[in-house]
């Protein structure tokens, strides 16, 4: 689960990141009205560029986080025989013409006062939660790699693959990848049940969530981002699969999804270069 979970949906009820939904100017969060043209203000001061992502960090983060951000994303985009170079051309170009970015933030969401705050025009609502400077090892490398992905998946692939990734759609194939670990009993959604008052909310966290553990898993990324819990195999108490092999025996569907998708466009990053980045 994510570390700040309640947090992150305060920041999805609050904006239309990822949904296809309005701009700063048309019911989401409000942006600060000192905006620069590359889309930094008076919350966000910082940018980089990475692959066509930008990423906003407030100014109490540090440049050198930002720039192993940067890394981290570009050993996610790295070439392998699996490829696909037209889809992944179209997942760049997504990030891109959809002004699709990343916010950064020191600490924790108690450093500040304005956590909905967006970057600037040509940027609004198109992100998701934050990724926090806050900690080492495996602790920061699980947030790192755990909102990278979620930006990846809950807004640049719904953009991308709008059908295919349709968390509304209960006959998507997301989404019924995601059912299918549920039924089995190895996707455990008991913690997001203050959700279901909100059914469009709900059903984007819970996929959003279950992207994140497929990956993880298809990745062999369990231990390196610390999150094996003793009790439960390779997996943990949320997400029992932990391993490539677990989830093509127990969630087949799961596996098409991350064959037909995330494998054509994604790489499981260098766990070295990882580790280096955060250490």
């Amino acid at each position: 689960m994510t570390r700040y979970l309640y947090f992150s949906i305060i920041l999805l009820l609050a904006s239309c990141g990822g949904g296809g939904g309005g701009t700063s100017s048309g019911g989401g969060p409000a942006g600060p009205n000192d905006g620069n043209p590359d889309g930094t203000n008076s919350v966000f001061t910082q940018k980089i560029s990475q692959n066509n992502l930008a990423i906003f960090g407030r100014a109490d983060v540090s440049s050198s986080f930002l720039a192993n951000l940067g890394k981290a994303y570009e050993a996610m985009l790295q070439n392998s025989s699996s490829i696909d170079a037209a889809m992944k051309s179209n997942y760049n170009s997504t990030i891109s013409s959809q002004n699709i970015y990343q916010r950064v933030g020191k600490g924790s969401p108690s450093n500040y006062s304005d956590m909905n705050a967006i970057a600037s025009s040509p940027y609004g609502d198109n992100a998701v939660d934050y990724i926090f400077e806050s900690g080492s090892g495996s602790d920061q490398i699980s947030e790192v790699i755990e909102h990278l992905l979620h930006t990846i998946t809950a807004v640049g692939f719904k953009f991308a693959f709008p059908t295919t990734w349709d968390y509304n759609n209960t006959n998507s194939q997301l989404y019924l990848a995601m059912q299918e670990a549920i039924d089995a009993g190895d996707y455990n959604i008991t913690s997001y049940a203050a959700l279901q008052g909100d059914a469009e909310a709900y059903r984007r966290v819970l996929t959003q969530e279950y992207a994140y553990w497929l990956i993880l898993a298809e990745w062999d990324y369990f231990v390196t981002a610390g999150n094996v819990e003793e009790g439960y195999g390779n997996g943990n108490s949320e997400f029992k699969l932990g391993k490539p092999s677990e989830v093509i025996t127990n969630n087949p569907l799961g596996h098409k999804l991350y064959e037909d998708y995330v494998e054509k466009i994604l790489s499981p990053p260098n766990k070295d270069l990882i580790i280096s980045l955060f250490p």
